[in-house]
């Protein structure tokens, strides 16, 4: 047997028969050649037996109850309290169970009655004390280790933790732990022994298409045990040197490898106590997975919240923009206000618009700006020629939005970014000012930290964009119609795909422009006389304009073969698209291959600029004429925009379209009910539209001032 044995038995006789029987036990195991023989140390009372026990070095206890200064159970209690290492197997004279029982129970491993000793049964006896002790002992080691491995805050360290546990405590040496990665659906090995990465050289990654062991253990989700794993249809590699192995599936984490290179090596204590390993590395897993959860929760919320946060910042400023914009009176004042309102506060550090330098879109040159750039903009190049364009550049070639999350993305890369990173310009974005097909620049941002500026941010700054072009196309209508000062250009448009010059070349007839009436759904209504043609050319020509959705015949003269028409027509069109530039259309007419329009515009428009807009919709555009002069005294007196913001949109239709489509010529081109059909609307509520413009107007020319909107 090979073991120290403490016995402690103050009757000589019965510690002699004990003595014998251990050496008769370990001859019969050792084949009678006396090898493995037990070393026994024999003491008659307990007080020479615990000193015994403090000099360490004993296997285990042989211990009598019934001593001279102690008996019972109280015996083992002292013994027990003296030290929890020893094992200890109970001697007893009493033919009592109840007595062995008890012994048990209070911490001794194994107990005998003293009349039924034979060799094998001490031999076996005191090792089976041995063993459990072990075990004791290992379980012990396993719950504090465990406490740690509880406390483990990532996968990667519960693996680790596991394997160290395993090597430490267990004293196993082939220790692997797969974690399932649901991204690729794969057994990753989280971590191993040195010994296992020496086997394997670089440990595999198991899935579906592998044969392997610890795949079925997951999959299946139950421990697999083999004494050699030579014997299994679902071996990983077929001459591996391992032998036998278990496997534990950690739920739906992974699984829990142990293997060795000798057949059969894993009894059952070891089973038992892997099983218990796996169970905390299982429950641990899902505690952290748990609080994976949680925190990513916890971070979303706060990135959400940051975000809603952020909404309700650029809300609040989009408000105050858009007041600035309703009481702004120039572009120039509305680009001042944009810039510096973006700027006003810390969140946004410099803001600038710019536009095509003389026209061309390779250039963007600076026009307003706000907050603090550091000469940002005299350090770039903005010119299309660029290595890598700037955001202004990017978005005034594509018309899109460019976004920037992080300047020092590509440093190397685009020199731009050098330079804003060198002035603390960290983020930054790009809009177009863009309103139908007009543009008025670019608007660029900048922040100071990276990542202000995300999709949803894009989105609001875009729809910013919208609102700036639209003001400034206000801006410069107003301007248009109010200004006492005017240029008035001759312009000649060739070859346009536009709709009146499409049916005059394809009818071969004149057209005279008559006037346009936006309408709510996005379409336009466009009145136009079209001579030398009969009715039926024209009406065959609109038939095949896809852009057309009504055509009507409103005034005829069969003799003249001259026709009014009313054409509703989506997309743009020469006359609308001149309004949106700021110009007021004074006469339009198509001939030949050409349309012909003289237009006025403020004398504080740069007509460049407003030749430059045409041009980008309608190439073929020329200047053949500019005349500067003052808006007569008949023009003056009644301005229109005056009169039409006193209008709402819907009166503001209906009194153009009625006007339009001769319901105030006598005798009446068009009736009442026929106006109101084109519009959609009941002939009362066209009446009402129309009585509350005539009250508004009459009270223009002859009353005071004007009463609330009807």
């Amino acid at each position: 047997m090979g073991i120290d044995v403490l016995l402690i038995e103050d009757n000589p006789g019965d510690a002699r028969l004990v003595e014998e029987l251990l050496v008769e036990g370990a001859e019969r195991s050792a084949g009678g050649d006396g090898a493995g023989l037990p070393q026994v140390d024999r003491v008659a009372n307990l007080t020479d037996g615990l000193e015994r026990i403090d000099e360490n070095g004993i296997d285990v206890v042989l211990l009598d109850l019934g001593l001279p200064e102690s008996t019972g159970l109280e015996t083992l209690e002292t013994v027990r309290e003296h030290s929890q290492e020893v094992p200890i197997v109970v001697l007893t004279g009493l033919d009592d169970e109840t007595v062995g029982g008890q012994a048990v129970q209070q911490g001794a491993q194994e107990y005998l009655l003293k009349d039924e000793l034979t060799p094998p049964l001490l031999r076996r006896s005191i090792q089976h004390a041995i063993d459990r002790k072990q075990f004791e002992r290992t379980q012990v080691a396993l719950h504090n280790a465990s406490r740690e491995l509880i406390g483990a805050e990532s996968e990667g360290e519960v693996g680790r933790l596991a394997v160290d546990t395993a090597v430490e405590v267990l004293g196993l040496s082939g220790v692997v732990v797969y974690l399932f990665d649901d991204s690729t659906n794969v057994l990753e090995p989280a971590a191993f022994t040195d010994y296992l990465e020496g086997v394997f050289g670089e440990m595999p990654t198991l899935g579906p298409g592998n044969t392997s062991i610890a795949w079925q253990a997951f999959i299946r989700e139950e421990t697999i045990t083999h004494d050699d794993v030579r014997e299994s249809e679902h071996v990983y590699r077929e001459e591996t040197p391992l032998r036998s192995g278990i496997w534990i599936p950690l739920g739906e984490h992974g699984v829990l490898a142990i293997v060795s290179e000798e057949v059969g090596h894993f009894d059952q204590r070891t089973n038992r106590l892997a099983d218990h390993l796996a169970a905390t590395v299982e429950a641990t897993l899902d505690r952290v997975e748990r609080e994976a959860a949680i925190h990513e929760h916890e971070r979303e919320l706060a990135a959400r919240n940051r975000q809603l946060e952020s909404l309700n910042r650029t809300n609040e400023l989009i408000r105050e923009i858009d007041q600035a914009l309703v009481q702004a009176t120039t572009r120039e004042a509305i680009e001042q206000a944009v810039c510096d309102l973006l700027t006003q506060e810390d969140r946004f550090a410099f803001a600038w618009i710019g536009e095509p330098a003389d026209g061309d879109r390779d250039e963007v040159q600076p026009r307003t700006r706000g907050g603090r750039d550091g000469g940002y903009l005299e350090a770039v190049s903005l010119s299309v020629d660029a290595e890598t364009p700037a955001p202004s550049m990017s978005t005034l070639t594509t018309g899109e939005v460019t976004l920037a999350p992080n300047v020092a993305a590509d440093l190397r890369g685009a020199p731009w970014r050098k330079a804003a990173l060198a002035r603390d310009l960290q983020s930054a974005i790009s809009v177009p000012l863009q309103y139908n097909d007009i543009s008025y620049g670019v608007l660029t941002v900048f922040a100071a930290e990276p990542g202000t500026f995300d999709d949803r941010l894009a989105d609001v700054f875009e729809e910013l964009g919208e609102t700036i072009a639209n003001a400034m196309n206000a801006v410069e209508t107003r301007q248009a119609l109010l200004t006492d000062t005017v240029v008035e250009l001759d312009l000649e448009i060739r070859d346009s795909e536009d709709l009146l010059g499409r049916l005059g070349r394809a009818a071969d007839c004149e057209i005279e422009y008559g006037g346009t009436v936006p309408q709510s759904d996005g379409t336009t209504r466009v009145f136009f006389t079209a001579r030398g043609c009969p009715a039926d050319d024209v009406r065959a020509v609109a038939a095949d304009v896809p852009s057309i959705r009504s055509f009507e015949l409103i005034g005829e003269d069969d003799g003249a073969e001259t026709n009014r028409f009313e054409a509703s027509i989506s997309g743009t069109t020469i006359p609308l698209m001149i309004v949106q530039c700021g110009a007021v259309v004074q006469d339009l007419d198509v001939r030949d291959d050409s349309v012909r329009a003289i237009v006025e515009l403020p004398d504080t428009t740069d007509v460049r600029t407003f030749v430059d807009r045409l041009e980008a919709t309608y190439s073929e555009t020329e200047l053949l004429a500019r005349r500067d002069r003052e808006r007569s005294e008949e023009d003056t007196q009644l301005p229109r925009a005056a009169f039409t913001e006193q209008l709402t949109d819907r009166q503001l239709e209906a009194l153009q379209t009625a006007y339009l489509s001769g319901y105030f010529e006598w005798p009446r081109e068009r009736t009442g009910e026929e106006v109101a059909e084109t519009l959609g609307i009941t002939q009362p509520t066209l009446n009402a539209h129309l009585r509350a413009a005539e009250r508004k107007l009459c009270e223009m020319v002859f009353g005071g001032d004007l009463p609330p909107s009807a």
